[in-house]
């Protein structure tokens, strides 16, 4: 997929800039995870990793030829005591999120046993879409700039200082579509760009939004999928001399 990606070699960034990783399963209707005793049923299973069990709002705006409603309907969120991995469960999703990734291997792991977890109790029959998200900050250089960090593409006037030091906004965003699988970049100075200390975006969100007939087995398979397209499409964003230093960074 995305064969105009470069190939990389996966290596662990020790000192990977991610901010935060995303996954979410969205699927039918299940009554069952839209109530209390049924997403403690879920947190039963998975209170080892996440002993906090908080109960949200969730706002769903409806469109039709009339007019916009919504409704608020409640979603339950299963977190470690200090908020680092987070479980969230809704009538028509599962998401997983978390600020501390470490390895894709660690995060599937996860992943599959929080859907497990909800495949006991449910009878999930549709899968309407499955997205990964990395959002990454790169800090940048002692001169505010990140010609050393991130692709020449991607910086537009941002890489001339005349420009970076009167930037108001700049933001920007492509998608990209092979086959049912969707590839969306998001970047630029989002946050205050005429601060010289300000970080750039780099947002990889891609997903595969084809309903099909659920099955963990193909649903895990699709989201190795997504992760191989997202790791090609962050190194297509940052040159190979920085990823070799973040490969090369010292854990904390």
């Amino acid at each position: 997929m995305f064969d105009f990606l470069p190939f990389a070699e996966v290596v662990r960034l020790s000192g990977a800039p991610l901010r935060q990783v995303i996954a979410q399963v969205r699927f039918g209707g299940q009554s069952m995870l839209g109530t209390y005793e049924g997403a403690a049923v879920v947190h039963e299973a998975l209170a080892d990793h996440y002993p906090r069990f908080l109960t949200e709002q969730q706002q769903v705006v409806t469109m039709t030829a009339t007019g916009a409603s919504s409704e608020l309907l409640p979603q339950y969120r299963l977190t470690d005591l200090d908020g680092a991995w987070s479980i969230v469960i809704g009538r028509e999703h599962l998401t997983l999120e978390t600020t501390r990734y470490a390895t894709w291997t660690s995060f599937r792991q996860r992943l599959e046993a929080a859907l497990t977890a909800v495949e006991d109790i449910t009878n999930i029959r549709v899968r309407e879409r499955v997205g990964l998200r990395y959002i990454n900050h790169i800090e940048p250089d002692d001169h505010g700039l990140f010609s050393q960090k991130v692709q020449p593409e991607l910086l537009g006037p941002a890489v001339d200082m005349g420009w970076r030091r009167h930037l108001n906004t700049m933001i920007s965003q492509v998608i990209a579509e092979d086959g049912e699988m969707q590839l969306l970049l998001r970047y630029g100075l989002a946050a205050d760009p005429s601060n010289l200390s300000a970080p750039y975006l780099i947002d990889v969100d891609c997903a595969k939004v084809q309903p099909r007939t659920f099955s963990l087995r193909e649903t895990l398979n699709d989201f190795d999928a997504l992760n191989d397209v997202s790791y090609r499409c962050f190194c297509w964003c940052v040159p190979e001399a920085y990823r070799k230093q973040l490969a090369s960074a010292v854990d904390d």
